[in-house]
């Protein structure tokens, strides 16, 4: 469904959404808005009434003829209150902001029909809003985090968090709250915040620690040596950490960040950490995720992590459909969003390339996981449309020019025409995107693309069938885990490049000192591939997990094997020609479950698989 429709002739870029909890039928988009007609940027706010099937303008803050806006957020809180806060540019000379007070924070009661004149608050800059729906001490408590910079004579600047915080449903904003890391440190982007259901508020930050150059290591052994497959990359690049500052109190008290995984940065564009919480009944209430971008591994890919208290974090899953970077690179994703529905299934979005050779041009897709964050699904595209450039002959991307001025100490003006036309689309959509989850269950993802020739916002709605399970409760109608009691032999693998699919003979070898029960069945919890995107043939599980029925009953003795032969299809496949055909790549060890740090080598496939007994 088209969102901006009021403003089909502006370009949209970052921004958030959210939909009421208590009410499915309310959700609301806040984005920057490039007015075509005077090339100035306004943030608005769209709220629907109807799940989403229409939309319509409520709020556009323009400020003034020549004062502009940016860094739009929005929140739902409880009785019907919709929260909208804006930060004016100061492009207006008119307008004076007395002691720091510039935020633009706007408040419906009505679910977003009416709106009263803004309140000023504090500076916070792309300030997320979050709102306090847990029934706590706290509950309705409205927290703004964002990024402020500290600037210190004999010092560089500074960006630190900072939080504001309204105790009264959004009728005045008190002073900030700072969080500075250690100063050789630096601070980079900040997430959307949560509020735990233990009323803690978990921001997601990216922070970079002081650079210290990795010594040159010893040259890596020649992939045709025996120790080829276990030599470890170079640790050379900058390395971020993804992490979560956890605020306390009500928002009286920051604490120092929890480092959730290092990271290598995705630039020039990656976006920054998001975080969703699990409020509902089921098996995993309470438990905290977070998505981020990772570069180490060759290409820009989409991660995911989850903590159940927020300080001790899991191993990263890459859930972008693995696979392996060609010698060329990417295709780079980038800018994930999370959210978690009532039924604890978590929705992980983001923008995503591989449909482009170049790299480039991008469409939204959408993953769930229904174990807690120990798998995902098969992704799938979101959008009808992806996001495009002007490539032919002759053609050149169209421009409103945003006009800007500056007055240097000197007392000189300076004018500045700024391009704008896709504002901040080609790397980056702005700072933020958003994804919103309804109260009935469904997630309703939000992008941008340019299929009507210009950026405009859509949504769709996404049901996931099923809640969230243990993995346990998931295996259930299995027997015993045998899988450190049978060795996995390859027996024959051919690959017809002709339907891009590899048909796999395995024997399932018993090592263990006692007969096992058969059938055997096979879980492929995870599969990918250097040239396109693997799919099994035969059943899959709710988990997206291809099953494997090996043997026909019976029992299997020591050092005896069964035989399962099985095709598998290459999705997306691409040519692996020349150099890349025997270009030796860094694979990240999530994937596989292998003790090394990594692999280096070809993998044009690859599976990690779990064996189990019938049940008894």
């Amino acid at each position: 469904m088209l969102v901006s429709s009021d403003h089909a002739a502006a370009a949209h870029s970052e921004y958030f959404a959210h939909a009421d909890p208590s009410d499915s039928t309310r959700m609301a988009v806040c984005s920057m808005i490039v007015d075509p007609t005077r090339s100035r940027l306004s943030t608005g706010i769209y709220v629907s009434h109807d799940a989403g099937a229409t939309w319509g303008i409520a709020v556009n803050d323009t400020v003034s003829r020549w004062g502009e806006t940016w860094d739009p957020a929005c929140a739902f809180g409880p009785g019907g209150v919709v929260y909208f806060a804006s930060l004016p540019t100061r492009g207006d000379p008119r307008i004076a902001y007395e002691s720091g007070a510039i935020t633009r924070f706007f408040r419906s009661t009505d679910g977003g029909l009416t709106w009263g004149e803004p309140v000023l608050g504090p500076f916070v800059g792309n300030a997320d809003l979050v709102v306090d729906w847990t029934g706590g001490p706290y509950h309705g408590h409205v927290y703004a985090v964002g990024v402020r910079v500290e600037e210190e004579e004999g010092e560089l600047p500074r960006r630190h968090v900072s939080l504001v915080v309204s105790a009264d449903s959004g009728r005045t904003y008190a002073d900030p709250v700072d969080m500075f890391i250690p100063k050789d440190w630096y601070q980079g982007h900040v997430g959307a915040p949560v509020v735990h259901p233990d009323g803690r508020v978990l921001v997601p930050v990216e922070v970079q620690p002081p650079y210290r150059p990795t010594p040159p290591g010893p040259p890596r052994t020649p992939w045709w040596e025996p120790a080829w497959w276990v030599q470890a990359p170079r640790d050379t690049a900058t390395k971020n950490f993804a992490s979560v500052v956890t605020v306390t109190e009500g928002g009286r008290a920051i604490r120092q960040p929890h480092h959730v995984a290092k990271t290598t940065p995705c630039t020039p564009a990656g976006g920054p950490p998001e975080i969703a919480v699990d409020h509902s009944d089921g098996p995993f209430r309470g438990r905290v995720y977070v998505a981020f971008t990772d570069h180490t591994y060759g290409r820009c890919q989409i991660m995911l992590s989850w903590s159940d208290d927020g300080e001790e974090w899991a191993s990263p899953l890459p859930v972008d459909d693995p696979r392996i970077p060609l010698d060329s690179a990417g295709p780079n994703a980038f800018m994930p969003d999370i959210a978690v529905n009532r039924d604890g299934v978590v929705g992980i979005t983001w923008l995503d390339r591989r449909e482009d050779p170049l790299n480039q041009e991008f469409r939204q897709r959408f993953t769930a996981s229904l174990d807690g964050g120990e798998s995902v699904l098969p992704s799938v595209p979101v959008s009808e449309a992806a996001h495009t450039y002007a490539r032919g002959e002759g053609e050149r991307e169209g421009y409103a020019g945003l006009g800007a001025v500056s007055r240097p100490s000197d007392g000189s003006s300076w004018i500045a025409i700024i391009t704008g036309g896709a504002h901040r689309t080609y790397e980056e959509v702005g700072d933020y995107v958003g994804i919103m989850v309804a109260a009935d269950g469904r997630f309703h993802p939000v992008w941008v693309d340019n299929r009507t020739g210009v950026a405009q916002l859509y949504t769709a709605p996404v049901e996931v069938a099923g809640t969230a399970r243990t993995r346990a409760e998931w295996n259930a109608d299995l027997g015993r885990n045998v899988t450190d009691s049978v060795a996995v032999l390859v027996n024959k693998s051919t690959f017809d490049a002709a339907s891009c699919s590899f048909d796999v003979s395995v024997d399932l070898l018993n090592r263990w000192s006692e007969p096992l029960d058969l059938p055997l069945t096979v879980k492929v919890e995870q599969m990918f591939s250097q040239i396109g995107v693997p799919r099994s043939e035969g059943p899959i599980d709710g988990l997206g997990r291809p099953e494997w029925i090996v043997g026909e009953g019976g029992v299997l003795p020591r050092d005896s094997f069964v035989t399962y032969a099985t095709r598998i299809a290459l999705e997306e496949c691409a040519t692996l020609e020349g150099k890349a055909a025997v270009y030796r790549h860094d694979i990240d060890a999530r994937m596989t479950g292998t003790p090394v740090a990594n692999y280096v080598g070809q993998r044009i496939l690859a599976m990690r698989v779990s064996i189990f007994e019938p049940k008894r």
